[in-house]
């Protein structure tokens, strides 16, 4: 008998799936790219809220989407790297 024996492999993130839960649920959309990050970005999303200055709110929604793309194009490129070396 003649069997193949594929070896797992992990799933690549969308980059466009993650840009899109980030720019709808801000910090907590962060988290399908990288979870500390998010936790991060939800923890200062907090403080700055509690603050209530606009602009910080919009900024750090802003570094979470930007964020959030880099996560995943990081993620993505070493699971190629992990395929490539096997």
């Amino acid at each position: 008998m003649n069997e193949a024996h594929a070896k797992p492999t992990l799933p690549l993130k969308s980059v466009a799936g993650a840009l899109l839960f980030t720019v709808l649920l801000g910090p907590v959309g962060l988290l399908y790219s990288s979870t500390r990050g998010g936790v991060i970005m939800i923890v200062l999303g907090f403080i700055v809220a509690c603050a209530k200055f606009p602009i910080p709110i919009v900024m750090v929604w802003l570094a979470c989407c930007i964020w959030s793309v880099a996560a995943t194009n990081q993620y993505n490129a070493k699971i190629m790297l992990k395929l490539c070396n096997n």
